[in-house]
């Protein structure tokens, strides 16, 4: 059974936000919450096998440094390879019983803002005004952390292609659209467009794929389909003539 990971309230997550922007503008010690105690405004639900201990959430900082030691400074792609790298280390993480956790909105922003606060500004440091961009810090589909983990389970094999930008944003939008919690639709469009040879006539095959889905998903409830329903669909709409 499942560990509940701690949250925030919206109004906490800004309150928390502008401590930690504080914090680092002024030059102040980053607080980390991994060590004994949560942050005083965590919010745990309930269920799961109770409250997750300290020891796990030591062990994500420690799996997103093994990570992200690899990232070598001064690459022409560093933000990218930073989003590839903390993505992997997310999905293996949240992936099997803790899947349902990483679906809570609120738990990005506490994992932003108090367990894992100096990656994130790694990664989005202060502006020239002093300032972080605080739609990459709480919860929302453009947080740091939950956006590099959603690419990463969704875009799978993909995210290694050259091509990948031309399709990515298509394809994560299918979440929104998606009924299918466990997203199965845009991962299995991701492997079938990771599958497509590349050259002149991909990008129009997967445009006109899309579109295809697009009109079905107003049809049918394509949560229902099996995965062989779904892949033998996929598979039509995304043919190579």
């Amino acid at each position: 059974m499942e560990s509940i990971y701690p949250r925030f309230t919206v109004d906490d997550a800004r309150r928390a936000f502008g401590d930690l922007e504080s914090a680092a503008a002024t030059g102040q010690p980053i607080p980390i919450y991994a060590g004994g105690s949560h942050h005083p405004h965590a919010h745990f639900g309930i269920g799961g096998s109770g409250k997750v201990s300290f020891a796990e959430l030591s062990s994500l900082r420690d799996a997103m440094r093994v990570q992200l030691q690899t990232l070598s400074t001064g690459l022409r792609n560093q933000d990218r390879k930073f989003d590839l790298l903390a993505g992997a280390a997310l999905a293996q993480w949240f992936a099997d019983d803790l899947r349902g956790q990483a679906a809570n909105p609120g738990m990005w922003s506490y994992l932003t803002i108090a367990v894992l606060p100096d990656f994130a500004l790694q990664r989005f440091p202060l502006d020239g005004n002093g300032r972080l961009s605080a739609e990459r810090f709480l919860a929302g589909r453009r947080n740091v952390f939950y956006r590099a983990y959603l690419r990463s389970i969704v875009l799978g094999n993909l995210l290694n292609d050259p091509e990948v930008d031309l399709f990515e944003d298509d394809l994560v939008g299918l979440i929104d659209r998606n009924l299918s919690a466990d997203h199965r639709l845009a991962r299995m469009i991701s492997a079938r467009v990771a599958s497509t040879p590349r050259g002149p006539a991909r990008r129009e095959i997967v445009r006109e794929g899309f579109k295809a889905v697009q009109f079905e998903s107003r049809v049918t409830d394509l949560a229902s389909l099996s995965d062989e329903e779904l892949r033998t669909m996929i598979a039509v709409f995304f043919a190579v003539e």
